[in-house]
């Protein structure tokens, strides 16, 4: 081969594959860098699932319905799960999750447990132990009641039943990654309303984040890697014509087709539904 051809061809060559060399070392650090960053943070994602079991009303239509609980008339039952997922590669220890519910809510029962093992999620105990001093403290403030009809119950022993009923808190002694678990929660509200959730997650370097839907999940990822793939090849034709200049025109078409492939595409999916259409 013409030596002179040989160097024509490296001077061509040679400002690519040292764009494409700084670009990999660019993604490499950034990579580490990443990396770095999900070690020393985790992300636990959630979301809250709401089914409504019955609301007391009273209508000319639909007639009177009632709402009991345990013989108690109550305006609006709701049933809701807190589902939370580690997809981290992170295993945790010691993990305290915080739930409560509005002002104009509370909570009449709960249970938890690990998706993939089944086993069961208890209280915080320390929680635990104050929940049921404060049962204890509100059965012998009844005896009282119903021994002295006059007795008046403490304020504060009514605070501490709204909180208890208000929040709760649940103890996890391990959450390994790639694993989930759901909380349930039989909830009240008094305004025949769907009650508000709050939930928090007490631990070192880790973030709670809400779960979006796959759906919408999905959606958001297409939209992504549309809007980066279109970009990565914008660039990238325009680089390869300022080196090779001779090829400016059938560089030009094809990075016209490849921006518009999608629009293409689209236009050409439709024809096809519109033919099927008519021919059907």
């Amino acid at each position: 081969m013409d030596p002179h051809t040989i160097n024509e061809y490296l001077e061509k060559m040679m400002p690519p594959t040292i764009a494409l060399l700084i670009t990999a070392l660019i993604s490499v650090i950034i990579g580490l860098y990443l990396e770095k960053f999900r070690a020393r943070l985790v992300f636990l994602k959630y979301k809250l699932l709401f089914n409504s079991l019955g609301t007391t009303i009273q209508n000319e239509f639909w007639g009177n319905i009632e709402v009991s609980y345990r013989g108690r008339q109550t305006n609006h039952l709701s049933f809701v799960t807190v589902e939370m997922t580690n997809d981290s590669n992170v295993d945790l220890e010691n993990v305290n999750i915080d739930v409560w519910v509005d002002a104009d809510s509370q909570m009449l029962g709960h249970d938890g447990y690990y998706n993939e093992s089944g086993n069961i999620i208890l209280l915080e105990q320390g929680y635990y132990n104050y929940y049921t001093q404060i049962i204890q403290r509100n059965q012998e403030d009844m005896d009282s009641r119903n021994a002295d009809p006059a007795h008046v119950t403490p304020l504060q022993l009514t605070n501490e039943i709204n909180w208890i009923l208000t929040n709760k808190k649940f103890h996890l002694p391990i959450f390994n990654r790639h694993t989930s678990i759901r909380i349930n929660l039989l909830t009240e509200n008094f305004k025949g309303q769907t009650p508000q959730i709050k939930v928090s997650v007490l631990h070192k370097s880790v973030k709670l984040i809400t779960q979006r839907d796959k759906a919408e999940e999905d959606k958001r990822l297409g939209i992504n890697m549309i809007v980066w793939g279109l970009i990565v090849f914008i660039v990238a034709s325009f680089a390869i014509q300022r080196f090779y200049i001779d090829a400016t025109i059938p560089i030009i078409i094809i990075g016209i087709i490849g921006v518009l492939q999608l629009f293409i595409g689209l236009l050409i999916y439709r024809l096809i539904r519109f033919i099927k259409q008519m021919l059907s």
